[in-house]
């Protein structure tokens, strides 16, 4: 393709972002250059090194992101060849590299590719890019927990019965099928966007908002996070499979692979000692919902009759994420009329339309480097040694135990029995 030509094909797939405004198309897309080679081949980038040299005439501060759009069978070859061109160098300007997920796909693989990247190039150059960490429901967790002394001194093992984080999509595998069965719901979500959440949520308040500070306190949680044998992470999860999903292109008819998945984990610290976090995602669901619940414990004493009682439920605190960005908090309230009857109500904030795309704000980000929102090495590892026993556990002890489940329900019948009895998972109504 030629400059114009990659322009015009941009143009068509970013049409309803510039129509009202053609100038501030022309004005990014006279900065776009197309160039074709291959990424892990040393001389492609070497032409590519002095194709950048030219197109900034020579400047002496020459400051790069690369942004690995790639296979991730093909990061490591592509570090090595950038290192190799001499292109990761910041003498002459920062040298920052963003990379997708998946990162391995277990704690050795993961380690093994930190090992292979830090020898080319240093932490601080690594931006490992998770988009639900751009979401400003997300972001919004730090200011809610810490800029409000309501909730901090109830949020522990005191005052929560129990947390529960939803990554629920109606989507199914579609054309990811050849990559779903090879990396199952546990690689795809629970180890990058479930746990990051997780951590959000059960983190010690960090000394500052800078990157550092923030990123310790997520690995400690994550470090504090119960690793259970085979048989214990059997039971405290469950798998299943939408009806149908064998019928895609490139699955087999007798395949394994779990669609859904919900897992019990425990946080071993003062805080959390004891209060379980549940955590489930799927495909094929009954809608697109991603949540973070806390629920909180009842209160030690009712003092009502069974009947004045009948319409109080626990107090329970929703983080929306998506699709309506929400905050939603239930209490218990005297419902109106002479007699003494309780009834649950639903105070509600609602985050305002049109905020700005996750990816927009990380890349951002990426390009001041801040890299508060953005996964550090030791976070990878932490995350795949969490997730690691869970997956050796479905592909020994529950490899038989695999729950049917039909497009557009909430899921296998089993996951309701998983989460009670007395609790119940917190579905959009």
């Amino acid at each position: 393709m030629t400059d114009e030509s990659y322009r015009r094909l941009l143009f068509e797939v970013s049409t309803d972002d510039y129509e009202s405004d053609l100038q501030s198309w022309l004005d990014f897309a006279n900065q776009v250059r197309y160039f074709q080679g291959s990424s892990n081949d040393v001389a492609s980038l070497k032409r590519l090194d002095d194709y950048i040299r030219a197109d900034t005439h020579g400047e002496a501060k020459d400051d790069r992101i690369y942004y690995l759009a790639l296979s991730p069978t093909l990061y490591e070859g592509t570090v090595n060849a950038l290192g190799d061109a001499g292109m990761l160098d910041e003498t002459n300007g920062v040298r920052r590299l963003v990379v997708e997920k998946p990162f391995g796909t277990d704690l050795d693989s993961a380690r093994l590719l930190n090992e292979a990247i830090h020898a080319r190039a240093n932490e601080h150059q690594l931006f490992r890019i998770d988009h639900y960490l751009g979401k400003d429901t997300v972001q919004n967790l730090i200011v809610f927990r810490f800029g409000n002394t309501i909730f901090e001194p109830l949020w522990n093992r005191n005052y929560i019965d129990h947390v529960q984080i939803s990554v629920l999509e109606d989507l199914d595998v579609a054309d990811r099928a050849a990559y779903y069965e090879h990396s199952g719901v546990l690689r795809d979500m629970f180890q990058s966007h479930i746990l990051q959440l997780l951590a959000l949520v059960a983190m010690e308040p960090p000394a500052t908002n800078h990157a550092n500070s923030l990123r310790d306190e997520k690995a400690k949680v994550l470090s504090a996070v119960r690793r259970p044998n085979r048989q214990q992470a059997a039971a405290n999860s469950i798998r299943g499979q939408y009806n149908g999903y064998r019928d895609h292109d490139g699955v087999s008819q007798a395949s394994a692979i779990s669609t859904y998945g919900a897992l019990r984990l425990f946080v071993d610290n003062w805080r959390w000692q004891g209060v379980p976090f549940y955590m489930r995602s799927g495909k094929a669901l009954k809608s697109k919902f991603t949540e973070i619940a806390i629920q909180f414990r009842q209160p030690p004493h009712r003092i009502f009759d069974v009947e004045d009682a009948s319409g109080l439920v626990p107090n329970m605190l929703r983080i929306v994420i998506q699709p309506d960005e929400a905050i939603r908090l239930t209490i218990d309230n005297k419902r109106p009329g002479p007699e003494l009857r309780a009834q649950a109500q639903e105070l509600e904030y609602r985050f305002p339309v049109g905020m700005r795309d996750a990816y927009e704000r990380l890349l951002l980000d990426a390009v001041g480097g801040d890299a508060s929102l953005f996964t550090r090495a030791d976070e990878i590892e932490l995350s795949w040694a969490v997730i690691d026993p869970y997956v050796e556990a479905w592909e020994t002890e529950l490899a038989s135990q695999l729950y049917p489940y039909a497009r557009g329900s909430w899921g296998p019948i089993a996951a309701a029995q998983f989460i009670g009895p007395g609790r119940y998972w917190s579905n959009p109504a």
